[in-house]
Formats: C-alpha cells, sequence, structure tokens
C-alpha cells in the first residue's frame, strides 16, 4: 500500500472512534503502449434491471430522502463493450442511480475482472434522485444528513454489483463486428443555470452562443447546450459494410435528471430514464424497418422482437443546470425526457445518409467508421491535502486541496430549484464568512460545530480517494468525473484535455465530462463560483481549488495518452492504471435491503394470494384503472429483467402489445410500431406499491395510465386482465377480465384515496 494510503490509517488511528476498512486493490496491467492505433470495433450492449424492493431510502435530497413504498419506473444500468482488441476493451454502465460510490465501483471490478480490469471499468449515473440509498461507504452519505432512514447496507451493495456484472456480462457475450459515429450538436430551450449569481461571477456571461432567432432568458443562456451521441451499427460479418441495425446510442447532455416531487416514495428514473425507453423504442422500430425491407439481404436480422437495442443518456456538466419545467410530477419527468429523446434522435433519424441506409448500404457513406481508436487512460489520487500546480493563473502557483473535506451553510438550504427541510433549521443572513482566512474561507460551515457531531472529523468521513478516467473513442475524449462540475468548471476540463490531444488525421478533437463517475465527491466550481457560496460552492467538499486539481489530473491523463512521460509530475502517488488498496470508513450498518429469509412462504400464507379489488379512476386525460391485491412480502417479489405487473389477453394469457406513438419526426408511428412494445412495468404507465400488513401476506396495488395508442390495443384485445406475476414456481395473481366495451367499475372515494396514496392526486 502506498504513502497515501497509510498516512491516512496513520491520521485516524488517532481517534479511538475510527473503525476503517481496506478497499482491495488489484494489480493490473499497464496501458497498452501502442498509440492511436486503429482497430476494428466490436461493440455489444445489454441491460440489467436494478429496482430494489420497497422499502429502501431514496437518495440526493438529504434528510428529505423518504423511505420507499414501490416504484413508477423500473431503474436500469445500461452496458456497452467496446474493443479494438483485449487491451483496448472497455466497459461503459449507465445506471439509473443517484450516483456511483467508490465500493460499488471496485465489487462490479472484482465480479468482472476477466473482461476488464478496474481501470477500463467506467460506471456513471444519471442522477436520479428517485434511486436507493444505502450503498454509499463514507459516513457522509449514510448518516444522519443523507435520508429520514439512514444507513449502509451491504446487499443494496452486492444487490447493485451482481445486477451491473451481469448486464457487462451480457455486453460481453453479445459483441459483434461494428462501427461508430460521433454527432456533437446542440440543445437549446430543455435546460436552464439554476444558479445564475455565480455562474455570472466567472466574468463570461455566455460560453456557447444561441442561434439568433432563439428569445431566451439569461437563465436559458447560461447552459452548456452540447448534445454529443455516440452511434453504435451492427455490421455484417462478413464484409463489415453494410449496417444491419443499431446497437445502441450513448447520449450525453447536461442537465439534472431531477422532475418528481420532494415528497416522492416511488423509485424512478425521471428524465433520462424516460429519454433512453422512448429512443430504444426507436431503434427497435429501425431494426424492425431494416430486417422488414431487406430480410433476405440480411440473414442475420434475427427475430425482430428479441432484439434490444440499448440507449443510455448519461450526465455531462450539470452541476448548475436544471430541467426548464412546467410542474414537478412524473408526467412532467416523461415530458422532459421525450423532449430530450427528440433531439438525440434528430441527429440520426433526419441525416440523409442514414435515412437510405439498407441492407447494401456502406457503413462509410453515413459517416461511420468500423475502424477507429478506443483508448484509455485511469488515475486514482487521495484528495484531503493534495497538492499540484495550478494552470488556472498567467503565473502558475502550488496549489492545495483542504486536508479535511467540509459542507458549506448554502448546502444546507438545497438548490435553488430544490429546497430542503434543513433550511429551516438554518440561520439567516449571507452563506459566506468573510472573516475566514484558512483553507475553505470564505466558506460558512454548514450547521457550526454541529457539523463535526453529525458527520465526523476524520478526512475518511468524508470521500478521500477518487479514480480519475480519461477515454478515447475516435475523435472524442470523454473526461469521466466522480463528481458533478458546473458549466464553466466541465469547460475548463474539457479545454485542458484538448490542449493536450490530437488526432492522427488532423481532424478536430472533441471533449466532453462525464459526471457522476466511478465514485461522488459532490460538486466541482471555479474558485470565482466558490466565492459566491451558493448551493454548488458550498458543496464541493475539498475547497476553492477543487475544480483546479481535476483539471490538472485529466490534463495528466491527456499527455499520458499522448505518449509523454508523466513519472515526475505523479511524485509519490498512485501510477497510471493502477487500482490500489485504501482505507475508507463505513456509515452505520443498517438492515435497509429487504431480506427473503424474512417473508413467510408464499404457499402457505393464511391470507390468500389473491385480488383484492379491481376500479376505474376518474381522469380527464388518461384512462386509469387501479387493481390490488395480497401477496408475498417485498423481498419476494419477482422484480427482475422481465415484466412484475401487465396486462394480458384474458383467453391466451398473453402480454398485450401496442404500438406506442413515434417521436415527434416526419414517419407517423402507424408505419412502423415498436416490436417491444409490451404494456407491462418496464415501462412508464404503471405505478406499483406496497400498502402494508393484509393478514400475514402483503397488499399491493398498480395504477395502470393507458396512452391513447395503447388504449387501441385494448379495443382490439378484446377481453383483458391485469397480472402480477409471484416467483417462480407459484401462480400469478389476476384480476377480473373487462373490456374497453365493458370497463372495471368506478371507484369510490375511498377506493380513489387508497389507490392515488397520500398527495398523489396534487402530483399528478
Amino acid at each position: 500500500m502506498r504513502r497515501v494510503a497509510a498516512a491516512a490509517i496513520a491520521g485516524c488511528a488517532a481517534l479511538a472512534a475510527c473503525a476503517l476498512h481496506r478497499m482491495p486493490g488489484t494489480a493490473e496491467p499497464l496501458p497498452d503502449a501502442r498509440r492511436g492505433s486503429r482497430g476494428f470495433l466490436q461493440a455489444g450492449a445489454a441491460r440489467a434491471d436494478v429496482t430494489p424492493p420497497p422499502g429502501p431510502s431514496t437518495f440526493g435530497l438529504g434528510p428529505d430522502s423518504l423511505v420507499t413504498d414501490g416504484y413508477w419506473s423500473r431503474l436500469y444500468c445500461r452496458a456497452f463493450i467496446l474493443e479494438t482488441s483485449p487491451q483496448d476493451r472497455v466497459a461503459i454502465v449507465g445506471c439509473d442511480l443517484h450516483s456511483v460510490s467508490g465500493i460499488l465501483h471496485r465489487r462490479v471490478a472484482e465480479r468482472v475482472r476477466g473482461i476488464v480490469p478496474t481501470s477500463r471499468l467506467f460506471i456513471a449515473a444519471t442522477h436520479t434522485h428517485a434511486g436507493p440509498a444505502h450503498y454509499f461507504e463514507t459516513p457522509l452519505y449514510a448518516g444522519a444528513m443523507s435520508t429520514r432512514h439512514p444507513g449502509f447496507d451491504s446487499a443494496m451493495v452486492d444487490f447493485l454489483a451482481s445486477r451491473i456484472a451481469a448486464a457487462i456480462e451480457g455486453a460481453f457475450a453479445a459483441r459483434r463486428p461494428a462501427a461508430a459515429r460521433w454527432v456533437h450538436s446542440a440543445a437549446w430551450q430543455l435546460t436552464r443555470n439554476r444558479s445564475l449569481e455565480a455562474f455570472e461571477a466567472n466574468g463570461t456571461p455566455r460560453l456557447f452562443q444561441p442561434p439568433p432567432d432563439l428569445q431566451l432568458s439569461d437563465e436559458e443562456a447560461a447552459i452548456d447546450p452540447s448534445l454529443h451521441v455516440l452511434q453504435l451499427e451492427a455490421l455484417d460479418a462478413e464484409t463489415r459494410t453494410r449496417m444491419l441495425g443499431p446497437v445502441g446510442f450513448i447520449v450525453l447532455f447536461a442537465m439534472h435528471p431531477n422532475v418528481v416531487t420532494v415528497r416522492n416514495r416511488l423509485f424512478g428514473a425521471d428524465t433520462h430514464g424516460a429519454a433512453s425507453r422512448f429512443l430504444e423504442a426507436e431503434l427497435r422500430r429501425t431494426w424492425a424497418e431494416r430486417c422488414g425491407a431487406a430480410v433476405e439481404a440480411i440473414p442475420d436480422c434475427g427475430h425482430v422482437a428479441d432484439l434490444d437495442p440499448l440507449a443510455a443518456v448519461l450526465n455531462t456538466n450539470e452541476g448548475d443546470i436544471a430541467p426548464v419545467l412546467k410542474a414537478n410530477t412524473t408526467t412532467e419527468a416523461v415530458r422532459v425526457g421525450r423532449a430530450l429523446a427528440e433531439r438525440a434522435w434528430e441527429t440520426y433519424a433526419r441525416d440523409p445518409a442514414v435515412l437510405q441506409a439498407h441492407a447494401t448500404r456502406v457503413a462509410a457513406d453515413a459517416g461511420f467508421r468500423s475502424a477507429l481508436v478506443v483508448e484509455s487512460r485511469y488515475l486514482e489520487a487521495y484528495l484531503p491535502g493534495a497538492t499540484f500546480v495550478s494552470a488556472s493563473t498567467a503565473a502558475p502557483k502550488a496549489s492545495r486541496l483542504c486536508p479535511i473535506a467540509e459542507l458549506g451553510a448554502a448546502s444546507g438550504h438545497g438548490a435553488s430549484d430544490r429546497p430542503v427541510t434543513l433550511d429551516a433549521l438554518m440561520e439567516r443572513g449571507s452563506d459566506v464568512d468573510a472573516r475566514r482566512d484558512d483553507c475553505h474561507a470564505p466558506k460558512k460551515r454548514l450547521l457550526g460545530p454541529l457539523q463535526g457531531l453529525l458527520v465526523g472529523t476524520s478526512p475518511t468521513k468524508y470521500p478521500t480517494h477518487a479514480p480519475f478516467a480519461l477515454l478515447r473513442v475516435d475523435d472524442t475524449w470523454l473526461s469521466f468525473v466522480p463528481g458533478e462540475a458546473t458549466v464553466h468548471a466541465g469547460a475548463a476540463i474539457n479545454a485542458r484535455v484538448l490542449a493536450n490531444v490530437h488526432t492522427e488525421d488532423g481532424q478536430p478533437a472533441y471533449a466532453a465530462v462525464v459526471g457522476l463517475a466511478n465514485a461522488y465527491f459532490q460538486y466541482l466550481t471555479t474558485r470565482r463560483e466558490y466565492a459566491v457560496q451558493s448551493y454548488e460552492g458550498a458543496s464541493t467538499l475539498y475547497g476553492p481549488a477543487s475544480a483546479e486539481y481535476f483539471e490538472d489530473r485529466f490534463a495528466l491523463l491527456a499527455r499520458a495518452m499522448m505518449g509523454k512521460n508523466i513519472d515526475t509530475e505523479l511524485g509519490q502517488g498512485p501510477r497510471i492504471g493502477e487500482a490500489i488498496a485504501f482505507p475508507y470508513e463505513l456509515g452505520p450498518e443498517r438492515v435497509r435491503f429487504p431480506r427473503e429469509e424474512s417473508a413467510p412462504q408464499l404457499q402457505s400464507l393464511e391470507e390468500p394470494r389473491r385480488q383484492r379489488g379491481l376500479c376505474r379512476l376518474p381522469s380527464s386525460q388518461r384512462m386509469a384503472v387501479c387493481f390490488w391485491w395480497s401477496d408475498g412480502a417485498p423481498a419476494r417479489v419477482p422484480i427482475a429483467s422481465g415484466p412484475w405487473v401487465s396486462l394480458v389477453r384474458g383467453d391466451s394469457g398473453e402480454t398485450v402489445r401496442a404500438c406506442h406513438a413515434r417521436l415527434a419526426l416526419d414517419s407517423p408511428w402507424a408505419k412502423a410500431c415498436d416490436p417491444g412494445a409490451a404494456m407491462d412495468d418496464r415501462g412508464l404507465d404503471f405505478e406499483t406499491r406496497v400498502r402494508g400488513r393484509a393478514g400475514d401476506a402483503w397488499l399491493w396495488s398498480t395504477v395502470f395510465r393507458l396512452s391513447a395508442e395503447e388504449w387501441q390495443s385494448v379495443q382490439a384485445a378484446g377481453s383483458v386482465r391485469l397480472r402480477a406475476s409471484s416467483v417462480q414456481g407459484v401462480a400469478p395473481v389476476e384480476s377480473d377480465a373487462f373490456r374497453a366495451s365493458s370497463l372495471p367499475p368506478a371507484c369510490s372515494d375511498d377506493e380513489i384515496r387508497f389507490c392515488l396514496h397520500e398527495g398523489e392526486q396534487e402530483r399528478r
């Protein structure tokens, strides 16, 4: 173990209450010495359902994060394998989680070491605040200020890690010859800057110039509108020229995907999860159209309904960027996600070269490359007290991070678009401490001395060990940032990377940050933003030099990727490509993930598994049906890759399929249905909850809202039922049958209150 880890252990050993663990380190291969070498691309994709059973807390709203009782959209991790040689193989995973903890990254790495080493495993979160808590290794993220029901649970870590590893294994098994291209565009009017005063303190009113015909507010102009889409196409194995259909998209855009209300008690993927589903429907339609038009020329099209191209929507420098909203509802989250999906889909569907693609089309004609560069560099660092040479001024000078992390007073207020209840306990007045002269100045400490009592005073009470990864895919460099950079902080990282790299053919190089990746250190703000001490600056843990330190690390990786020797700049710390052992401290360990062994056997329940009710909810916009039943405890429900609650035909029991409307492009939806569309809870139309005990069983309910297209499918299906699946070998529970012409009875007032839950009518 290196000097930084030993020093941390020595410092913590002086504290009687300190109980440290060791994150495992691994001896890993050094990066491939070949630089800029092109190779034939292979790509594979697979998803995993990471929706926990109801019961754990959500994460991201501090003490306002609530215990869940169900889910409104399932959480997925979408894994992509890219390789041009085994030495350059990388795994990119986008997860519907708030962020990625260091312990989760390492647990996944242990499981997939035979596919990729830790240094080439890149896991990034979408940042939904309706994802689970309890998988973070530090007391800061598992203690009293993390949720209403805090705690660390190793079962949650193992659940997530095993599911993510399975997705990576599936993507590895599915890899095939592929071509790729980047499309770099802009998407305005979707987002706004929620921290305008801090943004303007940088002295640069607009980093990005909007089109002159757009009428934007100052907040809407102070954003990063960059939309980067990596498009992956499967190729025929023989010639590597014919585009068969899409493997998937990786979409990068700066936007907090947090629309649902702070009173939310349902797991959900929010805007980015909705955008992924809309894009995946279009990608499946593309396969169907290609295969239907030229099935003889594409013998390996396969069964269209089984094709599963994926779309991972990841965040870039979204630290101060919020969506433009009309309301804080799940319906609004779907609307915003759909709008983002439309912008991403336009980069593909409106391209004339792609529109003409068919079995005899040469991939290069549409800008796709089958031979390209995939290359990465990885570096770890111990942040408390870290020194570096600052390049932020005309005269570079030595800079140092603060020796211990700290939260500022403004972090207790919450963001301007998401105030939290802790704000009511805060004293009024300025959040800047003008008298402070230490490393964290001018940060006013959150809760004063009470912060030390709530979190602790040793460095390991906070995250300390940061992974930095730089990935090149063709002409684009991605900086995987373990936190949330503001627009300016992210732009500075990109500028430092681009100053140190170049393409071999002289074409322009592009750079983007991928935030919330591999660990979580909260926010990164510039020095000037930090001085304002808004929410983002107060949540920058290691002081005003933090963003500059991150810039410096990514610049080192960029120089290393260009073949420069950076050993002298690394000093005594970890070397490029090393995943070292380091100390960390757990928060309070609690049982938060439901344990299966605590649930009674379903076959021996005194209260039988059965339908308990079915009624029609009043709705002015969409037909809504409520179904409730008795079943086993949350640990026994089969939330996995397949559907749990679905609408099935009354005669055959087959899931009712639907033609979902296409995105708002030229082609009408009726010309190409989504071959993967099914009316089940993997979509966005079911809200399912556990209500409590019903004898020795549990009472569950689901509300199903039908779109206009789904209503047409119900009309065509005849008799239908709602079905709740169960564990293997146990029969599902089904509702009474009904038809479009003979709907369930209208819900009584008591049933409406039961079905819509507390506050649900306001949320909708």
